[in-house]
């Protein structure tokens, strides 16, 4: 009869610490020498938590019109960095897009970016709407305390450099609600004196159907720029 497996363990709290600062802690490792580390919050849960996370979009009266071709000049929406020469950055970290009228059917739509200054350039600052875009705190934080510049319809963009960043298809007719999400998760990044330009493309060309947003955190980087 072979002998009993017998599995001994220390029976630890679940309960994450909640540590003053200035106290130093024991790291533990494996027998492989790695470092055990066991994420106890969702991955972005700190970032928010620090109150620098903001999500705009275009209100629902400013909807823009979809079209049914790429943009050239034109951004429905934009995303300005008003720091100075640097200040924050802005870390993209997601875009959305929805359509919150009835329409024909409009087969695929698309979710596009541009992120300037290009090639060197500076982005031009738009004159501040926020009537049109309007924004809101990840944590609840009242009030806004950044430079971040928001409008609509802007003409700053640059022809041919729109990138699709998020798409959906078979929207059928009167099909409100049809949305394109879009996880940046930080690929994109609007320096001081830099933004960010959205649009879309859609199957079929309808008035007012469409609002546009993104989500960022502002945060202290040293941009190799």
């Amino acid at each position: 009869m072979a002998d009993s497996l017998v599995i001994q363990g220390n029976v630890v709290k679940t309960q994450p610490p909640n540590m003053p600062e200035g106290v130093y802690n024991s790291v533990t490792f494996n027998n492989r020498l790695d470092t055990r580390v066991a994420q106890a919050l969702p991955p972005l849960t700190e970032l928010v938590r620090l109150g620098n996370v903001w999500t705009m979009r275009t209100a629902n009266a400013s909807a823009f019109d979809f079209v049914a071709a790429m943009p050239t000049t034109l951004a429905t929406a934009i995303l300005y960095n008003g720091e100075p020469a640097g200040g924050k950055s802005y870390v993209i970290l997601s875009m959305f897009l929805t359509t919150i009228v009835s329409t024909a059917a409009a087969g695929q739509l698309g979710l596009l970016a541009q992120l300037l200054p290009n090639a060197g350039g500076s982005a031009t600052a738009p004159t501040h709407s926020a009537p049109t875009t309007l924004l809101n705190s990840n944590c609840g934080r009242l009030g806004y305390p950044g430079n971040a510049r928001r409008a609509i319809n802007v003409t700053t963009a640059f022809t041919d450099y729109w990138s699709v960043v998020g798409q959906s298809g078979g929207h059928a007719a009167a099909n409100k609600g049809a949305s394109v999400y879009a996880d940046i998760a930080g690929g994109l990044i609007v320096p001081p004196g830099g933004a960010l330009g959205m649009n879309a493309i859609a199957g079929t060309v309808a008035t007012g159907a469409g609002i546009v947003g993104c989500t960022w955190a502002e945060v202290q980087l040293d941009m190799n720029l």
